[in-house]
């Protein structure tokens, strides 16, 4: 019989974050936002500082039409994360729902300036173009989140905000499977 592993208290806390971030972003995806809100909230009680969390609470909130309360949870990311590109990412999408557009794009912009290898924050940008019917703008964008984190074409093939692009040969190519 092999002996327990013990696992740090520092590891541990990890792993229930990490667990309730994991939960959230499905919660967010499935569009259910007050559980995506529930489970990143108490991902914040475990860890108070982390950005993903407050990102993800403050997607939850836009989604549920809570801007003020969603603009705030981006900007606390400011707080401890001086340029984060999450918190710029929060605030874009935060922006663009209130239908402030100018601000919506600096802000995607920061948000890839400061977090260039950050797929999700590319991809939000090409959601950004894409509604704003820009495709030349949303495949920059789309491509370079893809080459960043290949597995988007997933989320990409059946995401809203590309459904007047899903059988551009451009589009096809970029979300099918290689």
């Amino acid at each position: 019989m092999q002996g327990k592993v013990k696992i740090e208290p520092n590891e541990l806390h990890q792993i229930r974050v990490n667990t309730h971030l994991t939960y959230g972003k499905e919660f967010l995806r499935a569009g259910r936002y007050q559980q995506a809100l529930e489970t990143f909230d108490k991902a914040l009680e475990v860890k108070p500082y982390e950005s993903r969390a407050w990102l993800g609470r403050s997607l939850a909130l836009t989604r549920l039409g809570r801007y003020n309360e969603a603009m705030a949870a981006a900007n606390e990311i400011f707080d401890f994360e001086p340029d984060s590109p999450y918190g710029y990412n929060a605030q874009a999408v935060c922006y663009q729902a209130m239908g402030l557009i100018p601000e919506a794009q600096e802000a995607f912009e920061k948000s890839v300036e400061f977090g260039p290898e950050n797929a999700g924050n590319h991809y939000n940008f090409a959601c950004f173009w894409a509604s704003r019917g820009e495709p030349e703008r949303s495949r920059e964008y789309l491509a370079h989140a893809l080459r960043l984190e290949p597995k988007l074409n997933v989320i990409a093939a059946t995401d809203i905000d590309f459904k007047n692009y899903r059988t551009e040969d451009w589009f096809l190519e970029l979300v099918s499977f290689k």
